[in-house]
């Protein structure tokens, strides 16, 4: 795997507090003689394994926010100076929840701190997360993902131009909850404004339940920071396990954006979804036999999953953005009962062809991000630093290979004739943009494998 060249952050990002939640009991666990954050993962405690990875970084300036047992935690870390780093400790007598245990800190967090819990197994790219945070500005970031099991998870709903917050859809969901899978992960960037809407009396409010919704409806500006990069919770025996089996594996490590991801591109009507003549409502989407099983593989492997589609009907007027959303919204939620989720998916509202009636004339214009041309895929790479080059796009179209060849990717032409002669019916034009032929995304995946196989 190919790394990136190692970069000294810049002292403001180096300098950022981190602040990690310790007060768990760890009652799931079955812990006695210490916190949850001490639970031993892959031979040390965890909590060690999140201070080690800090510092690598350049993050050096802890504070432990201690509760049960934290003496425990105090007696095995001290000052912090064995580790290379520098930790203050601000320990709660009584419970406080996570918002106002947090804001006890609050003269060890300087302008902006990163909030991390400590029951968390993580490997990410902490100085990218801060950068942007730090660029979008307003009271804080977000780090959120998709994960397989969206409709048990706290969830966010932001724009997604401006990646604003604008909801917090917090557990338990109605059946009828229209979501885009973006999970809450429990890793913010936060500047001293969220504690001014932290709630008044002394409940254990949490972040994630009261604050941040709070904020929302008092105007606050809140950002998603939508990443690939793994952190879970390991608050249980079962959790620990897999957790442990996905560092053993690489996984984890492959997947910081520390270094070069590689990605899996597909096309999405006539891939991903049954293709009719404009899927404008989401009663009308259906997603292809067996693509749900198919995209729950990619997402254990070391490739992303990332959907690339061009929408020219918004610029034609025949649908909107809203439309598309609830769309994606239905996507999604089609894709998470089997077990799956897309990382990212990338669209183009925008039709070159002028001068018909009901159209958006703003979107009406030449782009770079309209297959045949690259540009939706050259931005994902930017996103998710993916090496292209060792990356596949997916399609069933000539301009879906094209974008592929033009960014640099392995190319697979999806026919749901494939091995029965389909070179009698394809344009020559076509098959020479195509490394390979599948009936469909599984078998492209399997071809992918096959590729990838040492």
């Amino acid at each position: 795997m190919a790394d990136l060249p190692a970069m000294t952050p810049a002292p403001s990002i180096q300098q950022t507090p981190v602040a990690i939640l310790l007060g768990g009991k760890g009652t799931r666990l079955g812990l006695k003689d210490r916190p949850k954050p001490m639970v031993d993962f892959m031979g040390a405690p965890l909590l060690e394994r999140a201070v080690r990875q800090l510092v690598a970084q350049g993050f050096t300036d802890l504070v432990f926010l201690t509760g049960h047992m934290g003496d425990v935690i105090e007696r095995h870390f001290e000052n912090g100076a064995r580790f290379g780093a520098q930790i203050h400790y601000v320990h709660e007598d009584i419970p406080l929840g996570t918002a106002r245990a947090t804001r006890a800190a609050a003269d060890h967090l300087g302008s902006g701190f990163v909030l991390l819990y400590g029951d968390v197994a993580f490997d990410i790219d902490l100085v990218k997360f801060v950068s942007q945070a730090k660029a979008w500005g307003g009271d804080g970031t977000l780090f959120v993902h998709p994960n397989d099991h969206p409709f048990d998870s706290d969830l966010v709903a932001s724009d997604s131009d401006t990646h604003r917050i604008h909801a917090f859809l917090n557990k338990p969901h109605s059946a009828a909850l229209q979501a885009r899978n973006l999970v809450n992960a429990g890793l913010y960037y936060l500047t001293p404004n969220v504690f001014d809407h932290i709630p008044e009396g002394d409940a254990l409010f949490d972040w994630g339940r009261d604050v941040f919704p709070n904020a929302i409806r008092n105007g606050a500006e809140l950002y998603a920071y939508r990443s690939a990069e793994y952190i879970k919770d390991v608050g249980t025996p079962d959790r620990i396990v897999k957790a442990e089996k996905a560092v053993s594996s690489g996984l984890v490590q492959a997947r910081s954006m520390r270094h070069r991801q590689r990605a899996v591109f597909l096309d999405r009507d006539g891939v991903i979804n049954k293709e009719i003549d404009g899927v404008h409502r989401p009663e009308q989407f259906e997603l292809l036999p067996q693509l749900a099983q198919t995209i729950a593989e990619i997402n254990r492997s070391h490739f992303l999953s990332i959907g690339i589609t061009n929408q020219p009907d918004i610029a034609k007027g025949f649908f909107t953005f809203e439309d598309l959303e609830l769309v994606l919204c239905e996507m999604d939620a089609q894709l998470s009962e089997g077990g799956a989720y897309l990382d990212d998916l990338y669209y183009c509202p925008h039709h070159p062809e002028a001068g018909h009636e009901g159209e958006v004339p703003e979107l009406k214009r030449p782009c770079t991000c309209r297959k045949p041309a690259p540009g939706m895929l050259v931005k994902a790479a930017e996103d998710y630093n993916i090496d292209l080059t060792r990356s596949y796009m997916i399609g069933d179209r000539i301009s879906d290979l094209q974008a592929g060849r033009a960014a640099g990717c392995r190319t697979i032409f999806v026919h749901r004739n494939a091995g029965q002669g389909i070179e009698h019916d394809t344009p020559d034009a076509l098959l020479a943009l195509a490394d390979h032929v599948a009936k469909d995304v599984s078998e492209a995946w399997a071809l992918i494998k096959k590729d990838d196989a040492p």
